[in-house]
């Protein structure tokens, strides 16, 4: 952030986590801290990579909630994620980052309104949109209307959470028009500045629709919109398809501070010493996927370096009180960057996947929201996936699972074709966005058999949200206040029917 983003920012929030430097920083310039001039072009690239950066290394600790990872043996236990009984100091760096990210994005908006730039207005509004569903879809009731507005509203009130979601929907529509308008040379730099797409309009339009197609979902048990209604704007241009999936890369590289974040937190640092021992596979996914004859857990999460009696896939269960030593060491267990996941430290970082896009897309079709072939989109999402990891053989080796028989994967078996599509998406997504397993889990109760955390003295189940963090009652007391006393078990997020 630049100088006076700072000041507005903390004027806000007044903390930040710190994040780390690197060669996408544009926000430290000791000769030039205004903010006029700092460019679209220069703000877009930060911005889209931190968007990436927030989704794989915020929400770490909710993949071990629902059943992907879990401690190490090298570890004691984290006892507010392990006992679910979480404190306004949990998740405090998710707020923090998210309002810093979409202080990026508005002072984009703020500078290309009125002007021609309509593809980075675009831009801009559309990522909003991405990370003020994130941030509703934690806290419910979040500042946003007045968010920005620092010089009239140092503290913000807060927006119903539905009203934010309406809102979205509008951005998103605002979007498209902007994207119509484009005309060419007028947005300079568009396709160096925008790592994401590098200029096509088309492929930002399949974002907007997919992004559109998630809210919706996001909302299947309301009655807030008319869903069919509200997906009759998607364009003609469709939802981000196999191989579409929008991901960011600046340039990254083996180098300190520039590498891919999910690589840089969970494989390898530049140095080449192992970042993360403490998240290790957890054995629900790990065992689901191995005694079901999926090959995918292979691609999920890295062989252990030291074999435990030859097995090179080992994990542990999410809140088990570990004895010291032998056989609970990291070094033993399965890490959660696995070859397919992440492959070098050049590689592009996923925001939204074409396995996710095409999940998305079948439960919308089986829901009638869409028209489309419900059975027929899930088994391409099952083989997207196969697909996306690089698995060796990957579309022979996706038929073969599909016409397995398993209760998993077979549609025609499936007494809930919902239950079956969202249960398959959990196990054909792992490590991508452990985010979206806990929406999903929240809106729908799916996979049913999640389990909860073996800690001593946990609270009644899987938390439904983050309590509202602790700088917001020390700096912004009426409004936060004004939410009420927030249950983390209890006061659910609107859509969570």
């Amino acid at each position: 952030m630049i100088m006076r983003k700072t000041l507005l920012i903390l004027a806000l929030l007044f903390t930040f986590s710190s994040c780390k430097k690197s060669f996408f920083d544009i926000n430290d310039n000791p000769n030039d801290p205004a903010e006029g001039s700092i460019t679209a072009s220069l703000i877009l690239p930060q911005a889209l990579h931190e968007t990436g950066r927030i989704l794989v290394t915020d929400y770490s600790l909710v993949g071990h909630w629902m059943g992907w990872w879990s401690r190490g043996g090298d570890y004691g236990p984290n006892p507010e994620t392990e006992t679910y009984n979480i404190t306004t100091n949990f998740g405090i760096t998710d707020w923090n980052d998210w309002y810093n990210n979409l202080y990026d994005y508005e002072a984009i908006i703020r500078k290309t309104t009125g002007t021609k730039q309509y593809f980075y207005n675009a831009i801009a509004k559309t990522m909003r949109v991405t990370g003020f569903m994130y941030l509703t879809d934690t806290y419910n009731n979040v500042p946003y209307s007045k968010a920005f507005d620092i010089v009239k509203n140092i503290t913000p009130a807060y927006d119903k959470g539905q009203d934010i979601y309406k809102n979205l929907l509008k951005d998103l529509d605002e979007a498209l028009v902007l994207l119509s308008k484009v005309e060419p040379g007028a947005d300079e730099k568009i396709a160096v500045a925008d790592i994401m797409f590098h200029g096509s309009a088309t492929q930002w339009k399949k974002y907007i629709n997919t992004m559109r197609l998630k809210l919706v979902l996001r909302l299947s048990q309301t009655t807030e919109i008319n869903h069919a209604t509200e997906l009759q704007k998607v364009t003609a241009d469709g939802f981000l398809g196999a191989g579409e999936t929008a991901a960011v890369n600046p340039g990254y590289t083996a180098l300190q501070g520039k590498q891919n974040p999910f690589w840089d937190n969970y494989r390898l640092t530049a140095q080449g010493e192992a970042p993360d021992r403490f998240n290790r596979a957890n054995n629900y996914t790990l065992n689901k996927l191995r005694t079901n004859g999926d090959i995918r857990y292979q691609y999920y999460y890295q062989p252990a370096q030291v074999p435990l009696n030859g097995n090179v896939y080992f994990g542990f269960n999410f809140g088990e009180n570990l004895p010291n030593g032998y056989p609970y060491k990291s070094v033993n267990s399965s890490g959660i960057a696995g070859q397919g996941l992440v492959r070098t430290a050049s590689d592009a970082q996923w925001i939204l996947t074409s396995v996710e896009s095409l999940f998305l897309q079948a439960e919308a079709a089986q829901r009638n929201y869409i028209n489309g072939n419900a059975k027929a989109l899930f088994e391409a999402a099952v083989r997207e996936s196969f697909a996306y990891l690089h698995v060796t053989n990957a579309s022979t080796e996706a038929d073969n699972y599909i016409a397995s028989g398993n209760a998993l994967v077979n549609w025609d078996a499936a007494a809930n074709k919902i239950q079956l599509i969202i249960t398959q998406k959990y196990f054909s997504t792992v490590g991508l966005l452990p985010f979206e397993a806990w929406a999903d889990y929240r809106r729908t109760g799916f996979p049913d058999d999640v389990p909860f955390t073996m800690a001593a003295n946990p609270g009644p189940g899987i938390p439904v949200r983050f309590r509202y963090p602790q700088t917001e009652y020390n700096y912004n007391p009426t409004n936060v206040k004004a939410e009420g006393d927030i249950s983390p078990f209890t006061s659910r997020i609107f859509w969570d029917k």
